[in-house]
């Protein structure tokens, strides 16, 4: 077999990618970057092209919620999560209150078209090589590689799906992706996009072909990659942006068929990668890649026991999410209630609280490596108001998020953090066939979803909860959504889908909580409202459910000359 002789340098970057099927203790161990030959990738040395494939599934730690914390921490976006940042790379807080603004050149941090097309034309070479020159290696070990592929490729474009694409296409300007499933060199660069439905449709389809083709696990040693449960369990994720309720309840199945279940402990499920819960995870090395979650989500007062490690601006939780969370007994938490009778809760407002609070959100006066977290003013971890100006370290809204650090964890004393990422785990697959068994059909699906629904909640220990109707049951799933899923980059695209920014974002300030010690008060402090916005309200405009495509391509395609989404 002849082969034309090209250089490709395979980037792995140190990262383990890790896909967790029924079990998570083996990682991928690569060595960070090697220099070979289009020769030796299609040689008919499997190791080899496993190499080049592994190299490929960088496109996922892109989208990994700690990895990305400069611009895709996309819960900073809304009201559940605030960044101290104002004058780095991180530009929440000016796009939050229209200082940077999405317009019709850029979709800014959100932007993903060059990239994705990138990828995606990385992904056909593979396609174009395996046709032909595959017949080097076994049927059955290529047809898995094509399998993870066909499915690295498939979520490329839900992601530009999810950032341009457009529902209300009826009209003369399709709203979908442009589909480039083959090379087709200069002749091809001229197309027009997709209508929205068949956009979906083929990135279901190929989601599902690449799902038979996967394996139920992996039994070498070396690898945990993509797996079956992996691939239904994104299927379901997409399904449900598209509204094919049907594929979401499918997906759904598939992936509780391959013995996926909720872990009993929320806490354990970011405590440990091996939870049963998780169906995929990235890993990452601190000495190799890590990522900022330590430096940017612990206490301004953990300094001095991590070697004066220097925090970054902080990243913390609103008031409205820590407000969010019921008590243990399914009660609506009330600052009202607790100020009416403090002795009740101990003189302590942060107790009695639901486990995912406990497991999501560090407070004030928490036990905490050995010391007590001083989140009020003139305290270690105390609060500083933000401000358009220079960025915190410090909490700005009186809490500090917990998800993706570890107590007492000092791996990242001198190096970067290692904490895993979450990339899909069953609550979500729970949650997306709740919302999918609601709307297909009320009147008889009511059952189904409640029980999906009720699920999440047992497992914390919450009563069940019973609505009348669609609009109720929404209202229900939104509330579980925010604080099941609080931090892990969901909230602003639930918004959206749902046609719901505008209302919960819009002409809208956000909150925290200024802690200030009092001995007159009970439990020594006093607790009042706070506006973390400095005095600004935030934007969100109709025309953002489906953000304009890059200034680049319009000039570039002529197919797309003149056709934008609406409002651009």
């Amino acid at each position: 077999m002849h082969i034309m002789k090209k250089y490709i340098t395979v980037i792995l970057s140190g990262v383990i990618m890790t896909f967790c099927s029924l079990s998570c203790s083996d990682v991928v161990d690569i060595p960070s970057s090697k220099l070979v030959t289009q020769d030796a990738i299609w040689s008919g040395d499997e190791s080899v092209l496993d190499q080049y494939v592994i190299g490929l599934y960088s496109a996922l730690r892109e989208k990994s919620t700690v990895y990305m914390l400069s611009t895709q921490f996309t819960d900073c976006l809304t009201d559940i999560m605030k960044d101290g940042d104002w004058i780095t790379d991180r530009r929440y807080n000016r796009i939050n209150v229209g200082f940077q603004q999405f317009t019709s050149d850029d979709a800014l941090i959100l932007s993903n078209w060059d990239d994705s097309y990138t990828r995606i034309r990385r992904f056909n070479e593979f396609f174009r090589d395996a046709d032909t020159y595959g017949s080097a290696f076994k049927e059955d070990f290529l047809r898995v590689r094509i399998a993870e592929i066909r499915l690295l490729r498939a979520m490329q474009y839900f992601y530009i799906m999810r950032v341009y694409g457009n529902a209300d296409d009826s009209g003369s300007a399709p709203g979908g992706m442009v589909l480039r499933d083959r090379l087709e060199g200069p002749a091809g660069n001229d197309k027009p996009r997709q209508r929205y439905a068949e956009s979906w449709e083929w990135i279901i389809s190929e989601m599902k072909s690449a799902a038979e083709d996967l394996p139920a696990s992996w039994t070498d040693a070396n690898y945990t990659r993509l797996t079956k449960a992996g691939a239904w369990a994104f299927i379901s994720r997409a399904a449900l942006y598209a509204e094919r309720w049907d594929d979401v309840i499918e997906a759904a199945g598939k992936v509780e068929e391959l013995g996926y279940t909720l872990d009993p402990s929320y806490a354990n499920v970011f405590a440990s990668q091996a939870s049963v819960e998780n169906i995929m995870t990235i890993s990452f090395l601190a000495d190799g890649m890590s990522h900022s979650a330590d430096a940017v989500f612990r206490p301004h007062g953990d300094v001095p026991n991590h070697k004066d490690n220097a925090l970054g601006y902080t990243i913390c939780p609103t008031a409205e999410l820590a407000d969010s969370y019921e008590m243990a007994d399914g009660t609506v938490f009330s600052w009202d209630a607790y100020r009416a009778n403090p002795s009740a809760w101990g003189n302590d407002p942060f107790s009695g609280r639901e486990p995912r609070f406990y497991a999501t959100i560090l407070y004030n006066n928490e036990a905490w490596e050995g010391r007590q977290i001083e989140a009020y003013e003139g305290g270690v971890d105390g609060i500083q108001m933000f401000k358009e100006e220079a960025g915190r370290t410090s909490t700005c809204t009186g809490y500090y998020f917990r998800k993706f650090i570890t107590e007492d964890d000092h791996s990242w004393d001198e190096k970067g953090s290692n904490h895993f990422d979450i990339f899909i785990r069953y609550a979500e697959v729970l949650l997306n066939k709740a919302e999918a068994l609601a709307q297909k059909d009320w009147s008889t699906g009511k059952v189904a979803a409640l029980d999906a629904l009720n699920a999440i909640r047992r497992r914390v220990g919450l009563p069940d909860k019973d609505v009348a109707t669609l609009d109720a049951f929404m209202d229900l799933l939104e509330q579980e959504r925010k604080v099941e899923l609080a931090g892990e980059n969901f909230r602003y695209w639930d918004l959206r889908r749902w046609k719901k920014g505008v209302e919960r974002l819009n002409g809208r300030s956000f909150h925290g909580i200024k802690i200030t010690k009092d001995a007159g008060e009970p439990g020594g402090f006093k607790y009042t409202e706070c506006d973390i916005d400095a005095g600004s309200t935030r934007i969100f405009m109709e025309r953002y459910y489906a953000f304009s495509l890059p200034l680049s391509e319009l000039n570039n395609n002529k197919a797309l000359s003149n056709i934008n989404n609406p409002g651009w």
